[in-house]
């Protein structure tokens, strides 16, 4: 017998959906961070920063598409 992964609405598919959103709010205040450093010596890690974040956004979403196609 084969279980069916998580469907919408289930606790999994909450957390995905929270942990994107988590996700996504820390990349705009990365975002806003890099403004504020650009011309500073913290412009370079700030856009690190930025790009790490983004790198999370996209696994989440990536994460939630699994959970949402029942893959």
């Amino acid at each position: 017998m084969l279980f069916q992964t998580p469907r919408e609405g289930d606790r999994v598919h909450m957390s995905a959906v929270r942990r994107l959103g988590e996700a996504r709010d820390e990349s705009v205040r990365l975002a806003e961070a890099l403004s504020a450093a650009q011309g500073t010596p913290a412009e370079r890690g700030a856009a690190r920063d930025l790009a790490a974040g983004r790198a999370g956004v996209a696994a989440r979403e990536a994460w939630l598409v699994w959970v949402e196609r029942n893959v």
